[in-house]
């Protein structure tokens, strides 16, 4: 009798921790979701990744920065300049704030991707100048820039458009620029990008759909 009750306890305990363990595995990995239903939801994904030609820009410790830097993990790559007074700072607070969550449900995906602030003001904005404003966003955020053309070759193959508006008549200036955020996939490619505003929360929910997606065509 006795025997027959410690084999029943057993027996619901292993049901429950199925069932929970079923559960928990639902609620960790992101609902599949199709191009249309990601690019509702802020994320524009192509069709056939991008391949971009050789460019070589300079790092925020003065290290050539290069195609390979992209390659190996997920790069979020974002074109900006330090005296940017709204939209760049928004967005870089906004990509911490994406990790932060990502990490939380995921943090094998969040330890594989990359920050990439790249300077569309190469003039001003020295090696460390650009090391000091990214890691102020983040401890192992990088920073890059070129010289102008440099840039904006690259800027081009990536759909991200600049020009520098003057502002008095000190020499000052501003850069209208894209707000778009650029994701690269551990190839090196142009996978596509998050929309303009970026929302930290839907940008957690397409990115892991998005991993989700890769993971099957890779395997």
């Amino acid at each position: 009798m006795q025997r027959n009750v410690a084999n029943t306890v057993i027996g619901l305990v292993a049901f429950i921790a199925l069932v929970l363990g079923l559960l928990i595995h639902k609620v960790l990995t992101p609902a599949p979701m199709s191009q249309e239903q990601l690019s509702e939801n802020g994320l524009f994904v192509y069709d056939i990744p991008r391949r971009l030609a050789a460019f070589q820009l300079t790092d925020q410790d003065g290290q050539p920065f290069t195609g390979e830097r992209l390659k190996g993990r997920w790069s979020l790559l974002y074109f900006g300049y330090t005296y940017c007074p709204d939209i760049c700072p928004v967005t870089m607070a906004t990509l911490r704030q994406f990790q932060e969550q990502l990490a939380k449900v995921d943090a094998d995906a969040a330890a594989q991707t990359q920050v990439v602030f790249i300077s569309v003001d190469p003039a001003r904005d020295t090696p460390e100048k650009l090391k000091q404003y990214v890691r102020y966003f983040g401890a192992d955020y990088q920073g890059a820039t070129a010289e102008y053309i440099d840039v904006f070759n690259l800027a081009r193959q990536l759909n991200i458009a600049f020009a520098y508006v003057p502002q008095g008549d000190e020499g000052d200036y501003l850069v209208n620029h894209s707000g778009e955020v650029l994701l690269i996939n551990p190839e090196g490619d142009f996978q596509g990008f998050f929309k303009f505003p970026q929302d930290p929360a839907k940008m957690v929910l397409t990115f892991r759909a998005l991993l989700q997606n890769w993971k099957a065509v890779k395997l």
